[in-house]
């Protein structure tokens, strides 16, 4: 009798429940996907720019060994720091062409000195202009750092 039962057609009412929570259960595991996403590429730039601080404090370190210290005028980060980065454009000569570049990508804007990312998912980060800038710092006994040249708060919802 338990066989028969299971095997009448779905009304019209089951059907429709079933669809309405198939969806729901779609659209919360692609909203959650995003969130991923999203943390993973904040995680990925955040990486990055720890790494380039990293290697710039070695390649000051190695210059204060061998006695001599570099003074370049507008260095690029990457390049001072003798690190490579996937996805980097080449360098950007006005600021308006940001909207025309590929999201996800770093670029150096040599005329504000401004590294800058241009992020692929920007649900959760408030910035002025939807991406994230750093510039080189040097201090009297510090080697050069990347610090964050605009504010932005790039939220984690966890």
């Amino acid at each position: 009798m338990i066989a028969v039962y299971w095997r009448r057609p779905l009304t019209r009412l089951e059907s429709g429940i079933m669809v309405i929570v198939c969806a729901v259960i779609i659209a919360l595991f692609l909203e959650r996907t995003l969130t991923y996403m999203e943390l993973a590429e904040r995680t990925a730039m955040e990486v990055t720019v720890q790494h380039v601080n990293a290697a710039l404090q070695i390649q000051r370190a190695a210059e204060l060994l061998q006695g001599r210290a570099a003074q370049p005028s507008q260095p690029h980060p990457f390049e001072l720091a003798r690190v490579r980065v996937s996805k980097v454009h080449p360098d950007l000569v006005d600021a308006g062409r940001l909207g025309e570049l590929e999201r996800g990508y770093w670029v150096f804007e040599r005329s504000a000195g401004q590294l800058i990312y241009l992020p692929q998912f920007q649900r959760h980060l408030h910035s002025e202009d939807g991406t994230v800038r750093f510039r080189l710092v040097r201090t009297a006994n510090a080697p050069y750092v990347l610090v964050p040249a605009a504010e932005y708060s790039w939220a984690s919802v966890f």
